[in-house]
Order: C-alpha cells, then structure tokens, then sequence
C-alpha cells in the first residue's frame, strides 16, 4: 500500500542532496503530532496508483 503523506527531515540529507524521509501515513493530523517542529515537512504524494 502506498502512503499518502511522507514526511521528511530538512536537516537530514543524503549524499547527493536530497531530503531522507522519516515517516509515512495516510493521515497527516496524526504525522503533524508525531513529527512537529520547524525540522519535518509533511508533504503529499502525487499520482498515486495502488497495484
């Protein structure tokens, strides 16, 4: 099942750049409580398709 919401750490970054991810869900109340503060974006994911 593919999540709907991934929530990544701005401060954490691989070797080439990019933001790692911390956390996934499909409700993004419940990420906001486990992954509050100014370090974690919450972001969407597009065009989903389920297999």
């Amino acid at each position: 099942m593919i999540p709907e919401y991934i929530v990544f750490n701005i401060t954490m970054k691989d070797s080439s750049g990019y933001l790692l991810p911390v956390g996934q869900g499909n409700d993004p109340k419940e990420l906001h409580e486990r992954f509050s503060g100014e370090n974690y974006v919450i972001k969407p994911v597009d065009d989903r398709e389920e297999w």
